[in-house]
């Protein structure tokens, strides 16, 4: 056989492929998003080469042009140029030869510097020239070599003919004329796009945070020069303002390569009180006790400021509110550094790549915004090699590894918020610790009684009593519309319960509705097998209505009188209905044995156990011992008590006053609702829901009084 096959070859050779010329454009291009992104791969090249300092220079006359109907200052493109200076290693003909101009080369990889790491890696920030202008001069020089110049003419790599072999690049060797030492200069003319005001502030900006401005490193400075008669104000050294060494608070440290946090200072500038955080004071371990972080260990620091009071900090750095506002829009967010250099975009002006922003959202009272913090995250290539690059130079290969650095973040920042809320002056909006209603103090009653006791005028009692009467009416549909949307919220939680139920359910009548038709075509077809299918799916079926019906109290149909009601079968019941989750994490849970009737709403009471068994299952997670949930029902005179408890992590002392306050929550995305509702729920029965100590369990446990 193998003898036929040889005898029907022709020819046997090997090939390769042939890049075409405008690789190189595409490269520069395509992959580098913009002109200021172009610059700053150009300027990382020159911290790559060890260069003390880089000048940005930019040359060229300066005309005023229409926009629509305001006029602006740019610097015109025609006869303009981008002088990159730099006073960095330089380059031999040989270097020059076999790494600068070989696409993706991997010279910086093997000429380490062991005191630091190269920004650059992929051997393609080079070809950003080609994204500035039509033409590049490189002239560079190595210390006691002579000097170097390459002409580049990007037009040449515009052929769709041409080969990128058959482009060639004139140089020449000289004797030293434009670099006395050592260094590189890159020379850009015929300039693709103009540049205005804006742009080059951008750049300014995206200069500052180039390097970590929160800790820069002082042997590599950045000097930009423009012309004066567009703004002499954009020129000078690129420094980071005043306004960063005055945060309201700060914290730092390190995450070690198994998820633990280390070295964890938190320094608040509103009290002058500064804390070391110890493993056991944290809670910055992933959840998910059997998943270990793949971020591998990286540093942060986070500076966070009160924008609603930035009257004091603008007098301790001679400024104006206005300037520490915009000095605050310019760097905030939240930076990725690899080995000092920065990631982009993490940390531009509206890149919120944490979310943030919602999280604040969904809970204004107790969340940071991006624009409240300016902070970064201290990667490395060695440390974190599951943290890579995207082609484009810009951002990182979205995976588990990036995805833990979220998670870290907001659990970092979830200390700072807890402590931060404790310091803020807030209006006193506890609900629990009053033990009184929302709804309370909505009532003339009082004033009823008053006018009674002092004025004998019956029109003016009248007046005020058909007054309360409205009240009493408003308060009352009030309360049926806030009924309505606590049991919408917690129908919201439970979305991915009733979505994952109920598709298994729907695969299960699919599954056996396919076995009965096959059945039934089958003309020697088994009536035994098909009865037995017919059961199954009528039993499914049941299984599918029960769970309806547990969802039921939370619709949105309009309340009617409290019914009698068994209170141990309303607990089961959401057990049941959060059972995925329980199955998945393992959770044994016990109720008590007895049946207690009760005459409430059902939909309060199913309320107030399913946010509380949603609390457990957030924190039992983060353990990995064996979870569980008890609750216990014990009837003593005219008290129904109920204790909730469970044995995971529990809740620390400092936060116990505060977990019932309306938007404090522990959990790093909480939007601190869910005790707030159970509370105002379990007290419109005149009830009392409390935490208590030494419960059934080892975690927290809940008590809850109702009057019966």
């Amino acid at each position: 056989m193998s003898n036929l096959i040889e005898k029907d070859i022709v020819r046997k050779d090997t090939f390769q492929f042939k890049p075409k010329a405008r690789i190189i454009k595409t490269i520069g291009e395509e992959l580098i998003s913009n002109d200021n992104v172009a610059i700053i791969e150009l300027v990382k090249n020159s911290y790559d080469a060890n260069s003390p300092i880089v000048d940005i220079v930019f040359k060229g006359n300066v005309k005023t042009v229409k926009e629509g109907k305001k006029e602006k200052k740019v610097i015109d493109k025609e006869g303009a140029e981008i002088l990159i200076v730099d006073a960095g290693a330089g380059m031999d003909f040989k270097t020059v030869n076999n790494a600068w101009m070989e696409p993706a080369t991997n010279y910086k990889k093997k000429n380490v510097n062991p005191k630091k790491k190269f920004a650059g890696e992929k051997g393609i920030g080079r070809f950003a020239a080609a994204k500035l202008a039509s033409n590049l001069e490189l002239i560079t020089k190595k210390e006691n070599n002579n000097e170097i110049v390459v002409n580049f003419n990007w037009h040449k790599f515009s052929d769709e003919e041409k080969y990128l072999s058959e482009i060639y690049i004139n140089y020449e060797v000289r004797n030293p004329e434009k670099i006395k030492d050592k260094g590189t200069v890159l020379k850009l003319t015929n300039l693709i796009n103009d540049w205005d005001v804006q742009k080059i502030s951008e750049l300014r900006i995206a200069l500052s945070r180039l390097l970590n401005p929160i800790v820069p490193e002082e042997d590599f400075l950045v000097y930009l020069k423009v012309p004066d008669a567009l703004d002499k104000n954009l020129s000078g050294l690129i420094e980071r303002p005043a306004t960063l060494e005055q945060p309201d608070y700060s914290i730092k440290g390190t995450i070690t390569n198994k998820g633990r946090p280390s070295n964890i200072i938190f320094i608040s500038n509103v009290t002058k009180k500064t804390e070391n955080l110890t493993f056991i004071d944290t809670e910055f371990l992933l959840r998910d006790p059997v998943r270990k972080s793949v971020a591998g260990s990286f540093n942060f620091e986070f500076k966070i400021w009160n924008r609603d009071d930035l009257g004091e900090l603008a007098q301790k750095v001679k400024s104006t509110i206005k300037n520490v506002k915009k000095d605050l829009d310019d760097l905030s967010g939240i930076s990725i550094y690899r080995d000092n250099i920065r990631v982009l975009p993490y940390g531009n002006q509206n890149n919120d790549w944490v979310r943030l922003d919602i999280r604040r959202v969904n809970n204004p009272t107790l969340r940071l915004s991006n624009n409240q913090i300016v902070g970064y995250i201290s990667i490395g290539m060695d440390s974190n090699p599951d943290l890579k690059d995207q082609s484009n130079r810009e951002g990182i290969v979205e995976g588990q590894a990036f995805e833990d650095i979220k998670e870290f973040i907001k659990l970092i920042l979830n200390e700072v918020e807890q402590r931060r809320y404790d310091e803020r002056p807030r209006k006193k909006d506890k609900i629990i610790p009053t033990q009184t209603s929302l709804f309370e103090n909505f009532s003339l009653e009082p004033i009823t009684t008053l006018i009674q006791q002092n004025s004998p005028k019956e029109t003016v009692i009248e007046a005020v009593e058909k007054k309360d009467s409205e009240i009493k009416e408003g308060v009352k549909k009030v309360q049926e519309v806030i009924s309505k949307y606590r049991r919408l919220s917690t129908l919201g939680q439970l979305i991915d319960t009733v979505l994952h139920d109920g598709r298994n359910y729907l695969n299960k009548i699919d599954v056996n509705s396919r076995l009965l038709l096959k059945a039934i075509e089958n003309n020697n077809f088994d009536k035994n097998e098909i009865s037995l299918l017919a059961v199954n799916i009528q039993n499914i079926r049941k299984d599918f209505a029960a769970l309806f019906r547990r969802l039921e109290p939370f619709s949105g149909k309009k309340r009617g009188r409290p019914k009698n009601v068994i209170l141990e079968e309303i607990i089961k019941n959401q057990f049941l209905i959060a059972h995925t989750e329980l199955s998945r994490l393992e959770i044994e849970y016990e109720i008590s044995q007895t049946q207690h009737k009760v005459t409430l709403d059902e939909t309060d009471i199913a309320g107030i156990f399913m946010n509380l068994i949603q609390n457990s299952i957030y924190w039992l997670e983060s353990i990995s011992s064996k979870r569980k949930i008890a609750v216990e029902i014990v009837q003593n005179g005219q008290i129904l008590s109920v204790l909730f408890s469970d044995n995971g992590p529990g809740i620390k002392k400092e936060n116990a006053d505060k977990i019932f306050d309306p938007y404090f929550s522990t959990k790093a995305d909480g939007i601190g609702l869910g005790l707030t509702i159970a509370g105002e729920l379990v007290l419109e029965y005149d009830g009392e829901l409390s935490l208590v100590d030494n419960g059934p369990l080892d975690g927290a446990t809940f008590r809850i009084d109702f009057k019966i």
